[in-house]
Parts: structure tokens; sequence; C-alpha cells
């Protein structure tokens, strides 16, 4: 069987992300050597906040589609797998492709895994801004999983390809 994969570790904004965090960790140095006691207090504030946000960004998820499973890995630095879920691809009967609209940005775009029914199965298994080059990698990614798994694809509610 094929496995597919999406990282979220793998995107340009993950690495951006990374080095602003280090850039406001070396911004916030001069709160924490000061002498003033305001300023330490107001530094352990600050880098508490930003141990949170690092936190965060140091465990990228990873999605994929493995020996008849769906998996969900948050991995540190993705890496390392630290928590996965699996869900059988029998709980599962077609991919959709959906683009949700924003308000502010550019819309998002999805390639999802879902069940039959209103109470059915969802599985997220990527997602990006709606950029041409995106659209055209999230159709890639839903193509390769519906040969991979055998599943339609669904691109509206009239029209499955």
């Amino acid at each position: 069987m094929s496995t597919i994969i999406h990282r979220s570790c793998t995107s340009p904004g993950w690495w951006i992300a990374g080095f602003v965090l280090l850039a406001a960790a070396w911004w916030g140095l001069p709160l924490i050597e000061s002498d003033q006691f305001e300023n330490h207090f107001f530094g352990l504030f600050y880098y508490s906040i930003l141990a949170g946000i690092v936190l965060f960004w140091a465990l990228p998820s990873e999605q994929r589609f493995e020996n008849g499973q769906f998996e969900r890995r948050f991995c540190l630095l993705g890496v390392l797998p630290i928590w996965k879920k699996s869900t059988p691809l029998t709980a599962f009967s077609e991919i959709h492709f959906e683009q949700d609209p924003n308000l502010f940005r550019k819309d998002t775009v999805w390639v999802m895994v879902a069940g039959l029914g209103e109470n059915a199965e969802r599985f997220a298994f990527a997602n990006f801004s709606a950029t041409v080059a995106n659209i055209e990698k999230a159709k890639e990614i839903a193509q390769a999983l519906s040969v991979a798994t055998g599943l339609p694809i669904k691109y509206s509610e009239d029209e499955t390809v």
C-alpha cells in the first residue's frame, strides 16, 4: 500500500514563525538583564507568554494515510511523535475538496475525508490558503488519496470526479 503524508513543518511559514520566535526571544533579553525589579517582572511575563507560543509552534501536526489507516500525529519539532490518533479507512466513504470563504484573507482550501450521514466521521487531511498553486497542490493530494484509498473525490454537491 502507498503512504501519503502531509506535514505542517514543511511549509515555509512554519520555519519563518520559528525565526520570528527566536528574534522575539532575543528582543526581550534587556528585560531580564536589567537591574530594575519592574523589568524582571515584565520579562518573566513576556517569556512565559513566549514559552506558550513556542510550545504550540514546536508541536506541528502531520496527517498520513498508511496501511488502511488515517492517522493524525503531533511531532516534537516535526520529528519525534508525541501524540497520535488513527481511524480506519472503513469509517470514510469519500474525499471532499472544500473551499471556505474568509473575510480578512484568502479563502481556505481543505482536503477532507468524510463518511456518510450527518454525524459521520470527518478527517481534515490538508489545508492551504486558496492561491492557484495551492489549489492545484490540494487537488494533487486529493487525487493521490483517491488512488491510494479507492474513495471518490467530491468537489461540490452535484459533481463527483
